[in-house]
């Protein structure tokens, strides 16, 4: 013992060492360590450049983890993509139905009057007016006016060439003279025949049979100056003259031009090709009105005639005739009404486009629409209600009068209902039928 006071323990000894205890149970023991050795690393040499640390490798999922957590079917998830995106679908349908504006499609049916104005539109059209054409074919040898020129009634406006009516006259005129000699001679003998028949030298018979003779030769001579007065009538017919006072409106054919007799009073556009000049008086304007109004329009009614050459004007007119029957167009149904203008200007013209105002008076209150709201399906008027999921419905009502603008609904609506004046973007088509 007392050799080894000096000396080092041996390392085993030393290493051996009983530093963990395991519980296990209701006993305890002790567990060695296993031996290590002790003998320092040697130390590292400096190098001049530092090498990076290598990082450490990522840790391995056990066995056991991947067996507690499953992965999902692929289908599973397909159907909730489906479902989430049915539902986002519809949710922004009907969010997109909720804000919905229906303002600048639709107007509320209100119980009004109308103004007491009927507003038609029409034209201006001369109160008289015929194409001039010959009596007879020929060719144009002088025109004597021009369009916008004023005429009087008998005026020349332009003359024929005679053509062969000279050579014709001449012998008319040589028929004449032979007429008159055979009537001078049947007239000498004829007076002789009764001297001698006062005498008694010749017989009752023969002095008749002279008398017959003399009677002949002066229907002869008769029937040639008819048909020479009748060459100086057809002389005459070659000056074209003015039917009445008025206005050259429009010219049909120069000269050198072969016209053809026409109806003296024809209007018609299609006579134009054989006329030669179209002759106007007067003025007046001429308005459609629809079948709804014309209950409300007189003769004799005051109205206003506006023009679009002078939109800031107004012209005083009266009906003067109303056209006893309809006109049929496009399934619409109006009369034709004739205005006298009060005091016709110098810068209105033949075929200007007009809206006439008739007054009318107050009307009693019924409900009203715009006029734009009301529609036909099969023949009948209606409007369009905004009906399910803000779909247009059409809806058949019966019609009052209308001021152009507005128009009564006598049956069929009620006030206070909104009804479409414009189809909306998301109508169907079956509603827009």
């Amino acid at each position: 013992m007392g050799r080894n006071l000096g000396r080092t323990p041996p390392a085993a000894s030393r290493a051996t060492v009983f530093a963990r205890t395991r519980k296990t149970g209701n006993s305890d023991r002790s567990v060695p360590i296993p031996p290590r050795t002790l003998n320092p690393a040697p130390p590292a040499k400096k190098t001049t450049t530092e090498t990076a640390p290598t990082p450490a490798p990522a840790p391995q999922r056990r066995s056991g983890q991947a067996r507690r957590h499953p992965r999902r079917p692929l289908w599973a998830a397909l159907v909730a993509l489906l479902v989430l995106a049915g539902g986002f679908a519809l949710w922004q349908r009907q969010r997109a139905a909720a804000q919905r504006d229906l303002s600048a499609f639709t107007v509320v049916a209100e119980r009004g009057t109308l103004p007491g104005t009927v507003t038609a539109t029409g034209e201006l059209e001369a109160a008289r007016s015929v194409n001039v054409s010959p009596k007879r074919g020929g060719v144009l040898e002088k025109l004597f006016v021009v369009e916008g020129d004023t005429v009087r009634q008998g005026q020349p406006i332009a003359l024929m060439d005679s053509g062969d009516l000279r050579d014709r006259e001449n012998e008319l005129q040589a028929q004449v003279r032979q007429a008159e000699a055979e009537y001078a001679r049947s007239r000498s003998e004829f007076e002789r025949r009764r001297a001698l028949y006062t005498q008694g030298a010749i017989s009752q018979d023969d002095f008749a049979s002279f008398r017959t003779r003399l009677l002949t030769s002066q229907a002869a001579l008769d029937a040639a100056r008819q048909r020479s007065s009748q060459r100086d009538v057809e002389r005459g017919e070659l000056t074209i003259r003015a039917p009445f006072d008025g206005v050259i409106t429009q010219r049909f054919a120069d000269p050198g031009a072969f016209v053809t007799p026409t109806t003296s009073a024809s209007a018609n556009a299609g006579a134009s090709s054989s006329s030669v000049v179209e002759l106007a008086q007067g003025l007046e304007a001429v308005a459609s009105v629809p079948e709804s109004d014309i209950g409300r329009i007189r003769q004799g009614q005051a109205a206003s005639v506006r023009v679009d050459a002078f939109p800031d004007r107004r012209f005083a007119a009266r009906v003067r005739q109303i056209a006893p029957r309809a006109v049929k167009s496009n399934n619409v149904t109006s009369f034709e009404v004739k205005l006298q203008l009060v005091d016709p200007q110098g810068e209105l013209r033949i075929g200007m486009t007009a809206d006439i105002d008739f007054q009318t008076g107050t009307l009693a209150a019924q409900t009203l629409v715009p006029t734009v709201a009301v529609v036909t399906r099969n023949g009948r008027p209606g409007v369009l209600l905004v009906g399910k999921d803000d779909q247009p419905t059409f809806q058949p009502v019966s019609l009052g009068a209308s001021s152009g603008r507005n128009s009564q609904i006598l049956d069929g609506l009620k006030q206070g209902t909104r009804i479409f004046i414009d189809l909306p973007p998301w109508a169907k088509k079956s509603n827009q039928d």
